[in-house]
């Protein structure tokens, strides 16, 4: 019984003509293609607009009434200038770097700034505990936080306070807070470190020259970056 024939298989080849090469696949994860001109845009808008919007938006931040809606949109600046760096170079180690700066970002401008504030223009204030709240974090550690109003009864603004001082008990008692007499950030109790939570401004500092440092690293790095007209 005679064989069917193979549909796939292969003619051979007259001699001397020789088979056309196979496409190259173009493997995942390569760089994107970008242009020279467009490479070095976007590092800058990433490498140095970017911080700027997001510690600027976070000292807006320092006053509560704004916390919310900054921080949203300084979250929103970081995930737009991450695309923005893997647009730049997609390969390599400085995605997981520049999302650690990223979020170091995030978390440390607003307290740096306030503690700078009341460090600068603080004013001791006597109040009165009127209220205390408690609440337990992931780890069940029960934390407080206490409303208070100045002493000859006038509102105080963001009139909250926690910390050493604040439990069930402090209700009708009297203490001396740092009080901005702008009324734009929370107070604090004198217990707390402001020296310690200023220095995240020099922190937060450094962080921007990192995230910039990174961002043009990459840009140098990429294959159309290298690359000149």
């Amino acid at each position: 019984m005679a064989k069917r024939p193979n549909k796939k298989q292969k003619r051979p080849l007259a001699a001397g003509v020789r088979r056309p090469p196979k496409p190259v696949r173009r493997r995942p994860g390569k760089d994107i293609q970008l242009a020279p001109r467009t490479v070095r845009r976007t590092a800058l808008l990433v490498g140095l607009l970017a911080p700027l919007l997001i510690i600027g938006l976070l000292a807006v931040a320092t006053n509560p009434d704004y916390q919310t809606p900054c921080t949203v949109l300084a979250v929103l600046v970081l995930m737009a200038a991450v695309i923005g760096l893997m647009l730049i170079r997609s390969t390599g180690w400085v995605i997981w770097p520049a999302v650690f700066l990223g979020v170091l970002l995030l978390a440390i401008p607003t307290p740096a700034l306030r503690a700078q504030l009341i460090a600068h223009r603080g004013v001791r204030t006597p109040v009165v505990v009127t209220s205390a709240h408690s609440g337990k974090d992931r780890t069940a550690k029960v934390s407080w936080t206490c409303g208070i109003r100045r002493e000859d009864g006038r509102p105080l603004p963001h009139g909250t306070i926690g910390g050493i001082g604040c439990s069930g008990t402090s209700i009708g008692t009297t203490t001396t807070v740092l009080a901005d007499p702008a009324g734009w950030a929370p107070p604090a109790t004198l217990d707390d470190d402001l020296s310690f939570d200023g220095a995240g401004v020099y922190v937060t500092g450094a962080l921007a020259v990192l995230w910039a440092a990174l961002t043009f690293g990459a840009a140098r790095r990429s294959p159309r970056g290298r690359s000149r007209r």
